[in-house]
């Protein structure tokens, strides 16, 4: 719109059909614009919502991995522990008492 020292000066609409055309097919621009912003986070959506799904199951995969080597972890430590015991055990030399048995103090 024109101005005149910084007032405004409508023009009178000559063509009120032309200005409705012209108004239409700003409208249909605006419509098509934001259906096609829609569209590209509807798709942006869709791909985050994939790689959602992937670090789920991938994260879901790495917990049962960790559980798995704790669980084996500990059994492994308690055959550990039972085998130096048992090894502790059978290289421990029986103790022989010095005090004379009953048959030695007969004699």
């Amino acid at each position: 719109m024109r101005t005149i020292n910084g007032k405004l000066i409508i023009q009178e609409i000559h063509d009120p059909d032309n200005v409705e055309k012209q108004i239409m097919k700003f409208s249909q621009q605006q419509n098509q614009q934001h259906n096609q912003e829609v569209t590209n986070i509807h798709n942006q959506i869709s791909k985050l919502d994939k790689r959602c799904i992937l670090l789920e199951e991938a994260i879901a995969r790495q917990f049962m991995q960790f559980l798995i080597i704790n669980i084996c972890s500990v059994i492994g430590l308690i055959f550990l522990l039972s085998w130096v015991n048992s090894n502790h055990q059978n290289n421990q030399p029986t103790k022989k008492l010095n005090t004379p048995t009953v048959q030695q103090r007969h004699k």
